[in-house]
């Protein structure tokens, strides 16, 4: 389960890199973000039934909780600046 919600996230933020292809930088944010609180917010209340990688997949969300921030800053200035 957790390799799936892994992917599923990274799905999301490939599909918000994509709308920069139109370019659409408000759907592109909103993607991207929802992507890593996805990968962060994945919540495992068995730890027994925890794979074996639990190390990958916390570094993994590490990684994407900070990506997740500094994409929403990013969004922040550039909506400051542009409205």
């Amino acid at each position: 389960m957790e390799v799936l919600n892994l992917l599923v996230g990274f799905e999301l933020i490939i599909v918000g890199l994509l709308y920069l292809v139109k370019p659409d930088i408000a759907s592109a944010a909103s993607w991207s973000i929802f992507g890593c609180m996805y990968i962060v917010m994945d919540k495992y209340s068995v730890l027994e039934n925890m794979s074996k990688n639990r190390k990958l997949v916390e570094d993994i969300k590490y990684g994407a909780a900070w990506l997740g921030f500094l994409i929403s800053t990013a969004f922040l200035g550039y909506m400051t600046f542009t409205i």
